[in-house]
């Protein structure tokens, strides 16, 4: 039976008996400025306040080593009130209170006889061990090192030294009267502290304590559960997992079910989870959480190269997913790249488990052919730029259609043609219709800094309608610094013409009808020529002006017009160019 019981700080790590230490399957510390601001708030309410104590949640130890608690939940209160005791031993420092510094270094370290040296009372989590064991010495200078035994700390001083500098910059006014009073209302806090014997019942406990709803804490939970079975290379794979979620673990594991099960609330993940690893225990001679952690490791993969904006990244995971004869082909990997780019742009994540299992398939049917697959996955790219770009629908109008599609398409045995085929046709169905779509293309797509990445894009796809391989010009290419890329937006009538005409005249100037690509290198030469100047030029000097076959239809469409170029031209042009987006360039 496990009985809870209270207890202040002081007497937690006032214990000269016991360090405390926080196990490798915990997370980070993590805690930043805000956590610590309302802690210091409350403690600075209650200062000088004898009959106030401040209650600090549940610690939960795993007390199977006698003299070596692990710190099974709480770790990022514990460590927070220790780095709080470094501020405040330096403060007594600063007051020439030696008594008061001896005692605050206590509840830091404790000097052990048999070592002959000072014993942290606290092991902190990896990511800030180093640099906070330096901190905790009592003979510390204050000052913060490159280097630690030739290794680098530079990550942990970024993470400890703005909360320590925060706490030294709160407390850094206290005489020693305030100062005692702080130190007071810190040691009789309080926890509530449950001791777990058995290293299995102490996942239990930690499961209860924090799964009641709390969706964000998945990751956590699932960590905990993976580390229980206690086999090394769980631990190894765990921390690149988390890194290939990119700050997005919930949101990965949930699109992980996805792309295998289907529609799933959030809540109820983590229970899901568990219950196929048990599922795969059963099916897989009791080996289910090895198949679990290589499959998630896998999937993780995918998922960051989903988020990169790098074309290589694709080729790289293409290849761990055994799909060779997608790498061979520079244009294979290039065309994917794009499409993974445009839906970054979008700010779309939902099609990433549908995306996954179609690749899935794609790879289990021998016979599907590469344009097949480019011809889905760029239709879920139109999709998406017509619907939400464009139209303003959200994302989420799909979501449980894409889910129970992923894991249709992941399971499916079939053919996989006639399973795109069948995709294809109800997402169509889905596709918003021509008026909505033009409309709103004229009116959003306007020249401004918010919409340089998305005209950079239009521009791309209109003038590479068509053109594979080496023939393809990469107008959009948001791995590259804006500075160094090949071609520039133009205003085709020069923005400084705007001056004579009102406020409203003046934003048509900017919609789409009036701007043309260039090339970098040329952007100067065009400055403030009129319209049909600019069309000599670009004509004359076709090397320095880039090779854009859509530059070629512009002058051809546009030259005769050139000499009047007026408001109507451009709302003429900006229509033509929206008509043509939803009938051709985006159409699937």
């Amino acid at each position: 039976m496990i009985v809870p019981e209270k207890k202040t700080i002081e007497e937690i790590l006032g214990n000269e008996r016991i360090k405390y230490s926080v196990p490798n399957y915990q997370r980070s510390y993590d805690w930043g400025k805000g956590e610590l601001q309302e802690l210091m708030d409350d403690f600075t309410q209650i200062k000088g306040n004898k009959e106030s104590y401040l209650f600090l949640g549940n610690l939960i130890f795993d007390v199977s080593e006698s003299e070596n608690f692990q710190i099974v939940d709480g770790q990022q209160r514990l460590t927070s009130l220790s780095i709080l005791f470094i501020a405040l031993r330096e403060q007594a420092r600063d007051l020439n209170e030696a008594s008061v510094q001896g005692e605050v270094q206590k509840y830091i370290s404790t000097y052990s006889k048999v070592r002959n040296k000072n014993a942290i009372k606290l092991e902190v989590s990896s990511n800030i061990r180093d640099l906070y064991e330096y901190m905790a010495n009592p003979n510390w200078d204050g000052g913060f090192p490159d280097k630690l035994n030739n290794k680098s700390i530079k990550r942990q001083i970024n993470k400890i030294r703005p909360i320590y500098s925060f706490i030294r910059a709160e407390i850094k006014n206290y005489n020693i009267d305030e100062l005692n009073e702080f130190i007071n209302a810190v040691w009789l806090s309080y926890v509530v502290v449950i001791k777990v014997e058995d290293t299995q019942d102490v996942f239990k406990v930690f499961e209860r304590t924090n799964a009641r709803g709390l969706d964000l804490n998945i990751g956590d939970l699932l960590k905990n559960y993976i580390l229980s079975y206690q086999e090394s290379s769980y631990e190894d794979k765990w921390p690149e997992i988390v890194d290939n979620a990119n700050g997005q673990l919930p949101r990965m594991l949930k699109y992980f079910w996805v792309s295998r099960k289907g529609y799933i609330q959030q809540s109820k993940l983590y229970k899901e989870l568990k219950q196929y690893v048990t599922e795969l225990d059963t099916n897989n001679n009791e080996d289910g959480i090895s198949i679990f952690v290589d499959d998630l490791y896998g999937f993780s993969r995918f998922y960051k190269s989903c988020n990169s904006l790098s074309i290589e990244n694709k080729r790289d995971w293409l290849e761990e997913f055994k799909l060779v004869q997608l790498t061979k082909n520079e244009d294979y990997y290039a065309r994917i790249g794009r499409i993974f780019q445009a839906l970054k742009l979008f700010r779309v994540t939902q099609p990433f488990p549908l995306i996954y299992s179609i690749f899935h398939l794609f790879r289990k049917d021998s016979k599907a052919k590469p344009e097949s697959l480019f011809k889905v996955l760029r239709a879920i790219e139109n999709y998406h730029f017509v619907n939400n770009v464009i139209s303003g629908r959200v994302g989420h109008e799909v979501e449980k259609f894409y889910a129970d599609k992923a894991a249709h398409i992941y399971n499916s045995t079939g053919n996989f043609d006639a399973e795109m085929k069948t995709f294809l046709e109800v997402l169509r169905s889905k596709k918003a219709i021509k008026d909505e779509f033009v409309s709103n293309f004229i009116d959003s797509v306007i020249y401004n800094s918010k919409n340089f990445g998305l005209i950079n894009y239009i521009f791309d796809r209109i003038n590479n309608f068509g053109v594979k391989g080496s023939q393809y010009v990469s107008i959009y290419r948001p791995e590259i610094d804006f500075h160094k890329r090949n071609y520039n937006i133009e205003h085709f009538y020069a923005q400084s013409a705007k001056k004579k005409y009102s406020e409203e005249e003046q934003e048509i100037f900017n919609q789409i009808g009036n701007l043309i690509v260039i090339s970098r290198h040329s952007n100067s030469g065009l400055g403030d020529l009129s319209p049909d100047q600019k069309i000599v030029k670009i004509e004359s000097d076709k090397k320095h002006f880039g090779n854009l076959r859509y530059m070629d239809d512009f002058i051809n469409r546009n030259k005769s017009l050139s000499a009047n170029w007026d408001f109507n031209n451009i709302k003429d042009r900006s229509t033509e160019i929206a008509n043509e987006a939803f009938s051709k360039i985006w159409n699937f």
